[in-house]
């Protein structure tokens, strides 16, 4: 069995998805897009580095891009059997699923960005991939530093950690003293953590307004690793919460192997995610 997975913010690059523009759905996605952000489409084919790294340009960029990839190989693999998607890369996740409308999905991932951005300008913060250690290890750290989080359980060797700025260099001392590396990623706040308590609170108010059908494939939820269920209102908060909570791909990537799905293709910019899913063994 196969899954999409769809990628997350820190995979942007400029140029990418400019090689699926001969396919018609994807044509029509990024017409559609153009009405909702005007320029976005050259921004992230042949634009400026630095204005696609910004996360009120990157969280709509990244979701085109995730989702014209995964046109793409379905035109030229077949449909999955499932999905899941990496912080933002759920929400594309979603729309290919069927449980979104591509309108809905723009709204969505427009106004995600804009709240994120808003929260991260307030609260500032950095967002730290912990090499080398275990999950409890780099917990136990975590616990020593204010305003610090483990909250991306990317492998057993590999979690980030958001935390404030004043926390930063702590944090990385504390992670050399155990021998591992830190490594600051390209995002512009500290995600996934209570920092984004308001854009959760934002995104969810846009949410009950929002149709969210079944999935018509499983996704596989972030914040629990499993498929989405439940009831409507059930599977929006699997979406708002999100926002402000771990991502625990180790889970998912346990799971859907138990679910009998052993080829994962990785429809976004880079390898990130099949590099990870090699690591969680």
């Amino acid at each position: 069995m196969k899954a999409f997975l769809f990628a997350g913010q820190g995979a942007q690059k400029v140029g990418m998805a400019s090689d699926t523009v001969h396919i018609e759905k994807v044509r029509s996605l990024f017409s559609l897009a153009e009405k909702k952000f005007p320029g976005l489409v050259e921004l992230m084919t042949a634009g400026d580095p630095e204005l696609l790294n910004r996360t009120v340009n990157t969280q709509p960029a990244m979701f085109l891009a995730d989702l014209a990839y995964a046109y793409k190989a379905e035109e030229e693999g077949g449909r999955p059997d499932a999905v899941c998607g990496f912080s933002v890369g759920e929400i594309p996740a979603l729309v290919y699923a069927g449980a979104l409308s591509e309108e809905d999905g723009l709204e969505i991932i427009g106004l995600r960005a804009r709240l994120m951005d808003e929260a991260s300008a307030r609260n500032g913060g950095k967002m730290i991939a912990v090499i080398g250690l275990d999950v409890q290890t780099v917990e136990n750290i975590a616990a020593q530093v204010e305003d610090c989080w483990a909250v991306n359980f990317n492998a057993p060797s590999q979690t980030v950690v958001a935390v404030g700025l004043s926390g930063a260099d702590k944090l990385c001392g504390l992670v050399k003293e155990k021998g591992g590396r830190a490594l600051p990623l390209r995002v512009s706040g500290a995600f996934h953590c209570p920092y984004m308590s308001s854009a959760a609170d934002g995104l969810k108010v846009l949410l009950e307004k929002t149709r969210f059908s079944a999935p018509k494939i499983p996704v596989y939820a972030n914040l629990t690793g499993k498929p989405y269920e439940g009831d409507e209102d059930a599977r929006k908060e699997l979406l708002w919460r999100q926002v402000m909570s771990p991502v625990r791909f180790t889970d998912t990537v346990a799971n859907m192997k138990a679910d009998k799905i052993d080829e994962f293709v990785e429809v976004g910019p880079g390898n990130v995610l099949t590099g990870l899913i090699a690591k969680n063994k």
